[in-house]
C-alpha cells in the first residue's frame, strides 16, 4: 500500500476511550458519531473528514476496551500517529483495521490541520509543512497482515482453508 496525504487532527496525553466515545454513547452509534473527540475537540466530529489522520500524545486509547476505535473508523480517520498507545486500544483498532502507529516525539512536531503523508506499511511519516521524515516504530507483521485484509475478520477468512473449524462453518 502506498503512503497517503491527509490533514492532522492533534490530542495530548492520556485521552481514554470513555472521552473518544463520551462516556455511555457506545449504545446509541448516532450519538457516538456526532460526539467523538468533542470533549477534546468540538470540531472534530463536524469536521474530520475521510482520509484525515489523529496525531497524539502518550497513552493514547487509554482505560477500556470501549469501542472507541471503530467510531474514529467510521469517522474516516485513515490511522493514528501517537507517541505511544494503551496496548488494549492497540491491538483492538489493529484488529478492525484502523492502524496506530507509536512514534515517539511526533506530538511534539505537529499542529492541528498539518498536512502530513503516512505510510502504514513501512511506518514512514512525512511532515509535509517542514519536509521532515519520522519513522513510527516497527509493527509486528501479524498485525501488519490483519490490516491488509481490512481488520480480523478478513485475515481469518483468508486462512478459512488453514483451519478445519472453519471449513465446517461455511
Amino acid at each position: 500500500m502506498a503512503a497517503t496525504r491527509g490533514k492532522a487532527w492533534t490530542f495530548g496525553d492520556h485521552i481514554n476511550t470513555e472521552s473518544i466515545l463520551g462516556s455511555g454513547k457506545e449504545e446509541n452509534w448516532e450519538s457516538a458519531m456526532d460526539g467523538v473527540l468533542a470533549y477534546y475537540d468540538p470540531e472534530f466530529p463536524k469536521q474530520v473528514q475521510k482520509g484525515d489522520f489523529i496525531v497524539a500524545g502518550r497513552n493514547f486509547g487509554a482505560s477500556s476496551g470501549r469501542p472507541a476505535g471503530e467510531i474514529l473508523k467510521a469517522k474516516g480517520v485513515k490511522a493514528i500517529i501517537c507517541n505511544s498507545a494503551s496496548m488494549v486500544f492497540y491491538r483492538n483498532t489493529w484488529n478492525i483495521g484502523l492502524p496506530v502507529l507509536q512514534c515517539p516525539g511526533i506530538l511534539a512536531k505537529v499542529a492541528k490541520g498539518d498536512e502530513i503523508e503516512v505510510d502504514v506499511e513501512s511506518g514512514a511519516i512525512k511532515l509535509l509543512k517542514t519536509g521532515e521524515s519520522l519513522q513510527a516504530e516497527e509493527t509486528p507483521w501479524i498485525l501488519l497482515e490483519i490490516y491488509r485484509q481490512g481488520g480480523m475478520l478478513g485475515w481469518v477468512k483468508s486462512r478459512r482453508s488453514e483451519y478445519k473449524t472453519l471449513e465446517q462453518t461455511g
